[in-house]
């Protein structure tokens, strides 16, 4: 029948197109579009039923509706010459009878002309499919088969972003270190002008001991030659009494003088 005369427009027109590898079952959509007015019933059938999987295989297509099939082919070794380009599809239809009626017996039933178009299944391996011709529409894939091939091209972006983040952290540690160091450094700086400092304080206490005891020991020379010394005396204009001027409490007030700038140079 030609498709002028077709009821059902068919998705793909000629052929199945299925991708390998071949490991894991593979999955083509078939589209079934209704062209007239009426019900139209389809049944799809198959060469090799035990090889691949329809859904469904039977049903009814509302006018100017649409369905899809689900053809999934199973695992198999694509090197075997007794299954490579031996598989074919045939879809029947026939306008849907008025009232009720049993679509598992219609097609041996039925009065009315049924129409059936054929299918071949390209079976193409990952070699051929990148040379093969893109004439044809293509079937949709549902398969997981792809995602190998994505695989490489997601690698170098994942291992950038690893050396990315592996040269961020070697950084970071590279700074910490240097901070380290120049922490470690400033403490011994510090330690010294401690050290320093108490050198000075311990020097600066020594010299305020060696002048005290000095101060000391000079106040305690004076006291002990002031009973040798005579003590002046004049005798005032009238008066019968004496008066003695001693200078004891001028040295002390130079002793005071003296501790106190001592005091003040180990404090300030």
């Amino acid at each position: 029948m030609s498709k002028a005369e077709a009821i059902l427009k068919i998705e793909p027109e000629n052929e199945l197109r299925f991708r390998g590898p071949f490991k894991e079952p593979v999955s083509v959509v078939m589209k079934l579009s209704n062209n007239v007015d009426k019900k139209v019933c389809f049944k799809v059938k198959t060469t090799a039923p035990k090889r691949y999987c329809v859904k469904p295989t039977t049903g009814v297509i509302g006018p100017k509706e649409a369905v899809t099939i689900l053809v999934t082919l199973q695992p198999f070794d694509p090197n075997d010459p007794n299954e490579k380009g031996k598989h074919k599809f045939q879809v029947l239809s026939v306008l849907a009878p008025e009232g009720e009626f049993n679509i598992e017996t219609l097609w041996k039933e039925t009065s009315l002309e049924i129409n059936d178009w054929k299918l071949k299944c390209v079976l193409e391996t990952p070699d051929e499919a990148g040379t093969a011709a893109a004439s044809a529409v293509p079937a949709v894939a549902v398969t997981n088969s792809a995602l190998p091939v994505a695989a490489p091209v997601a690698a170098p972006v994942v291992k950038t972003e690893e050396k990315t983040s592996k040269d961020a952290s070697m950084q970071k540690v590279s700074n910490l270190e240097l901070e380290l160091r120049k922490a470690s450094d400033e403490i011994t700086r510090l330690r010294e002008e401690l050290s320093s400092a108490t050198r000075e304080n311990i020097q600066l206490k020594e010299e305020g001991l060696r002048l005290r005891r000095s101060n000391v020991s000079s106040g305690t020379e004076s006291a002990g030659f002031k009973p040798e010394q005579p003590p002046l005396m004049y005798r005032q204009p009238g008066q019968d009494s004496v008066a003695t001027v001693s200078s004891p409490n001028v040295l002390y007030i130079v002793a005071a003088l003296l501790l106190g700038i001592i005091i003040a140079k180990l404090f300030f």
